[in-house]
């Protein structure tokens, strides 16, 4: 007889701002360690770009898009009805799926640590799982560890943001090495949280290092901003450097604008790079990963992605963060960090030009990077982390709740 096998609970894993691809690069590697213990559905808030795959073994579900991108927090709902119909229907969309999977996980990223302004849609899910209708589920917070210290994020904020988590959550996951960066270094509510708090490493590729992408030839520059949203004045600062270098040394170059670059300025870039052989510019490549591990020198913004590449190859890199409010904490914080440990060398958005971007590159061919040490499994650590806690769970409820005539499925 064929041997029974136990079915697999469900985990819902919640990425409802997915307009980020190096967040969702991060999203897809839990998913795929989760997906050894659980049946995953991840909920995505945007569509996902045609050069990012999911495991055929996870399954995705998209909510209606904003338009906007909820990190920001700086779009008032209450005064626009599309967004208050949108929040719902998306809130919808998480209940109607919750209902349908009954999860023995619930895993959110990014609130309540940002996107307060959409708990409309989250906190009536996070309600859903712990009533206890279909069990308690376990509920995980995660992020990325470098919470953005801007004017909207004051003490009130951080005491609710701590009041939500203590309230909802039964653990938070911080994706980032503790000895690079912890939690409570950028994020001081005024009391103490009980939730308990785990550093589980850094998100890399499953695979390691990827391999070189052969497109690129050697001794390239690779300038990159992610998704390339703010990446325009450090893309014309790298052309205009170009043109400096080219003057004494041939030194190619390529920039890879990513899809968010508006298109008026992308057309002024390929223009401007018209005529030079050694400078060329794509808005995407298959697999950024590949091309960094290619190019010979990397010049980017620092994002979570390219810092973690960093760590992996010893590629010598300069951080030029974004002058982006938005953006600018988080990636000079981690910049400056990773200057702190021989990673590569930084130079501030308010020095950026051609001329001091040339100087830069120029002093990054006879950078030596050194070795870093830091924990690249946080894709692993989440996944055990999860599967153990929510195993713990389910023995304490069955301790708790011995079998009785419930009918009902837990």
């Amino acid at each position: 007889r064929a041997k029974k096998t136990m079915k697999r609970s469900a985990l819902m894993y919640c990425c409802r701002s997915g307009k980020r691809s190096g967040n969702l690069r991060r999203t897809i590697e839990v998913a795929r360690k989760l997906s050894d213990s659980f049946n995953v559905t991840v909920l995505l808030g945007d569509a996902i770009p045609s050069r990012i795959e999911f495991p055929d073994n996870v399954k995705t579900v998209l909510l209606p898009s904003l338009g906007i991108d909820p990190d920001t927090n700086v779009f008032d709902i209450s005064r626009s009805q599309e967004l208050r119909d949108l929040i719902i229907a998306r809130r919808n969309v998480l209940i109607r799926e919750f209902e349908r999977l009954k999860p023995r996980v619930v895993a959110i990223e990014d609130f309540p640590f940002r996107q307060h302004a959409l708990r409309a849609e989250v906190i009536p899910l996070i309600e859903r799982a712990r009533n206890g209708v279909y069990g308690d589920a376990l509920v995980v917070g995660m992020t990325d560890g470098i919470l953005a210290d801007d004017a909207e994020r004051d003490d009130s904020y951080r005491d609710q943001t701590a009041q939500l988590l203590d309230k909802y959550f039964d653990m938070v996951i911080v994706q980032s090495d503790p000895v690079f960066a912890r939690i409570e270094e950028f994020f001081q509510p005024q009391n103490v949280m009980q939730v308990p708090v785990y550093h589980t490493g850094f998100v890399s590729s499953e695979s390691g290092v990827q391999p070189a992408d052969p497109t690129i030839v050697p001794d390239t520059v690779l300038v990159s901003a992610g998704d390339g949203d703010h990446g325009g004045p450090l893309y014309r600062a790298a052309v205009e450097a170009h043109k400096i270098l080219g003057s004494t040394l041939l030194l190619p170059m390529k920039i890879v604008t990513g899809e968010r670059l508006p298109e008026d300025e992308w057309q002024d870039l390929v223009a401007k790079a018209d005529g030079s052989p050694d400078l060329t510019v794509e808005r995407t490549v298959p697999d950024i990963s590949a091309a960094l591990t290619a190019a010979r020198w990397s010049v980017s913004q620092c994002e979570y992605i390219t810092a973690v590449h960093t760590m992996q190859t010893r590629t010598p890199s300069l951080f030029v963060p974004s002058g982006n409010e938005g953006d600018r904490h988080a990636q000079i914080v981690r910049a400056q960090r990773l200057v702190y440990w021989g990673a590569g060398r930084l130079l501030l958005p308010q020095h950026l030009n051609g001329a001091s971007l040339a100087n830069e590159i120029h002093e990054l061919m006879r950078f030596q990077p050194r070795r870093m040490h830091f924990d690249l499994n946080g894709a692993v650590n989440a996944a055990n982390l999860i599967t153990q806690a929510a195993l713990h769970k389910d023995l304490t409820a069955d301790i708790a709740h011995p079998a009785s005539d419930d009918k009902r499925p837990r």
